[in-house]
């Protein structure tokens, strides 16, 4: 029960429409390896094991790692919530791309996409400066990532993304609500 309420709280304002897409939620005790393969530009193909405490398909079930999930619940106010990770990435799917822009009224996703987009280049540009930082630096890995990252700290950590991006924690806090932790 305490699993299904975490994978609900990005979805108490969104509603049930984020379980467009929906198969199944799976979870294993620990961090779980994935076999991933790539073909560059140059026709190489390259392998290569990920271990992942989480993972959301597209169109099919959401992946947890209990022990982490565990480890969450242990620090609630951490910035970290690998369920909360994964529903943003679902979210962010249903308007058909994995992009950090999930679907919203025309006008609002302009305006998400433009503060989005100016907060992750100066988050990376401090990333790569080699700058301590605040929010968990593999929020600069991908503009999906980010959005999924700056989801964990809305609900886990909500002053310090007030603090740190006050554009992107207003647009969470429209988003999904004001966290529970205000």
């Amino acid at each position: 029960m305490l699993l299904a309420a975490l994978c609900c709280l990005p979805l108490l304002e969104f509603g049930g429409n984020g379980l467009h897409g929906w198969s199944q939620l799976l979870v294993y005790p620990e961090a779980f390896r994935v076999r991933r393969s790539h073909v560059d530009a140059a026709g190489v193909l390259h392998e290569w094991d990920d271990e992942l405490i989480g993972e959301a398909w597209d169109h099919g079930p959401l992946i947890l790692s209990w022990a982490d999930v565990q480890a969450d619940l242990e620090e609630p106010d951490a910035g970290y919530c690998v369920a909360v990770h994964e529903m943003a990435h679902k979210l962010d799917v249903l308007d058909g791309e994995l992009d950090g822009t999930p679907l919203l009224p025309a006008r609002w996703q302009r305006e998400w996409a433009r503060d989005f987009q100016q907060a992750y280049d100066a988050f990376c540009a401090e990333v790569d400066a080699g700058r301590e930082t605040a929010i968990d630096p593999y929020a600069a890995e991908a503009p999906e990532e980010f959005f999924a990252v700056a989801s964990e700290y809305h609900f886990t950590a909500p002053a310090l993304l007030r603090e740190r991006m006050p554009a992107v924690a207003a647009h969470l806090a429209r988003f999904y609500g004001p966290s529970p932790l205000l």
